[in-house]
């Protein structure tokens, strides 16, 4: 895990370096997710928030690291137990801008946490999984964007999978 930090912690730095050719901006929104697959027939529908640094590298094009957290209730979660699933995504990426649109591939690391609390005992688990993401967006305006993405979150054969929906909003640092 510790390496996993350090290659993030590198291309961050790297980015940051290249981030002198374009404009630095920060981007915060919400995130509403449809769970797919094995995940989505345990999990309702879940929300959450995020925040993306995006560090321009040239016209068109940033560098991109996006974390958050979002959170889905197990179906059939009711009086006699609630269980949950939180995601902490650490992605690092490329947004490419066609104009008003834009494609951005990520991939690194997700935190998946586990909770459950039944007859008022609650646990908790957690751990990590190699993670990857495709989206594509509009910019509505210079600063807010829509996004469509899938996520997906692979460990030992299992894969906790998404399509995730999001509605932000972009600040220019220069």
């Amino acid at each position: 895990m510790k390496k996993i930090f350090l290659l993030i912690g590198i291309a961050c730095i790297s980015a940051t370096a290249f981030a002198q050719q374009g404009a630095v901006r920060i981007g915060v929104g919400a995130d509403f997710g449809i769970p797919t697959g094995s995940f989505g027939d345990i999990f309702s529908a879940g929300i959450g928030g995020y925040a993306k640094g995006l560090f321009g590298v040239s016209e068109h094009g940033y560098a991109t690291f996006t974390t958050g957290y979002s959170s889905f209730k197990a179906k059939g979660s009711g009086s006699l137990g609630k269980v949950t699933w939180g995601i902490v995504p650490l992605l690092a990426g490329y947004r490419h801008h066609f104009s008003r649109f834009f494609a951005e591939p990520q991939a690194g690391y997700s935190i998946n946490i586990a909770k459950a609390t039944i007859s008022g005992v609650s646990a908790n688990e957690s751990e990590g999984a190699f993670t990857w993401a495709v989206g594509v967006g509009f910019m509505a305006s210079p600063k807010v964007e829509l996004g469509l993405r899938y996520q997906s979150a692979h460990k030992e054969g299992d894969a906790v999978s998404l399509v995730g929906l999001r509605l932000g909003y972009n600040f220019s640092l220069r």
